[in-house]
């Protein structure tokens, strides 16, 4: 396990590594037993720049800036909008007077987020705003969060993509169950980063699949699911795989300008160097065989 840093006069602080970044918890006490308990790690290089600090039990004032985006989660409903340089993020029950709170803020070349969570916040509310507060700040690191199933094969990576419902945990089972040497990387909100080759990581929000693995693989290949009659596979143009690829991407964060500005460079980079297949599919072995045999005879896998 990874090492507890106490520094005098201050609360326990952990370090955590996702998708390549360290970020550091202070108050984590009901952090520690969640699914990032899975990524604790240890600052490797004392002049490693830390993206973000993440502090719990912060009063923090309700805001009425007016939101860049309104959206549900579950029953929550939440609100995303940004202050000046800070980025403020609430989840609230309808009609509750006392919602959570977050503030993300830069600092130097990492960011500051500032909560008022508690032992008495609810599990998803935690995850979220941690991965929002996370998201913000890894897309100025080139990374970015794609909501997509992700199997590994060989050392390789494939993410398939589509919409809520459209059978992307069914097809990454029937990779498992069909498909020699295959692992699951993440089920929901694998990250990718693209300041070097393109790399996917596992990480500690994998939908409704306990799968939390602080593993890295290269990208081989995105397929995009759409729900049909009969099985059929095509590499996708560069166009098609832009209207294949950007749906997966935070939405959240698409209505600020700078936000996605950074995942506009990301889905390029992405584009210039890992091919985007399109898969018409019944939710059979067959289908994931037709992906299997397609990428392994482009020489992907």
């Amino acid at each position: 396990m990874g090492r507890t840093m106490v520094i005098k006069d201050k609360p326990v602080m952990s370090i955590y590594r996702i998708a390549g970044h360290l970020i550091c918890v202070r108050n984590d006490k009901m952090l520690s037993r969640r699914p990032l308990s899975y990524f604790r790690s240890e600052r490797e290089k004392g002049d490693e720049i830390f993206l973000l600090h993440f502090e719990t039990n912060v009063p923090l004032r309700n805001w009425t800036v007016d939101p860049q985006n309104s959206f549900r989660v579950d029953q929550y409903i939440c609100d995303f909008s940004k202050n000046k340089e800070a980025y403020l993020f609430r989840m609230a029950l309808p009609g509750n007077t006392k919602p959570w709170l977050v503030e993300i803020h830069p600092d130097g070349g990492a960011f500051h987020a500032l909560s008022n969570l508690d032992n008495a916040a609810p599990d998803s509310v935690l995850r979220f705003i941690v991965w929002i507060a996370f998201g913000v700040a890894a897309l100025h690191r080139q990374t970015v969060s794609i909501h997509a199933s992700a199997v590994m094969y060989r050392g390789k990576s494939v993410l398939f993509l589509g919409e809520s419902g459209t059978g992307k945990s069914t097809h990454t089972r029937l990779w498992l169950k069909h498909i020699p040497d295959t692992e699951l990387l993440n089920d929901d909100s694998p990250f990718l980063n693209v300041s070097n080759d393109i790399s996917v990581y596992g990480s500690p929000w994998s939908g409704k699949t306990p799968c939390y693995k602080a593993l890295k693989t290269p990208l081989a290949a995105l397929v995009r699911l759409r729900q049909a009659p009969y099985n059929k596979i095509k590499q996708l143009s560069n166009l098609e795989a832009i209207g294949a690829v950007q749906p997966s991407f935070p939405e959240t964060f698409a209505y600020d300008e700078t936000l996605s500005g950074y995942s506009h460079d990301i889905l390029s980079k992405i584009l210039q160097q890992t091919p985007v297949y399109g898969l018409d599919c019944l939710p059979d072995d067959e289908a994931a065989k037709l992906v299997f045999d397609t990428l392994k005879k482009d020489e992907i896998l």
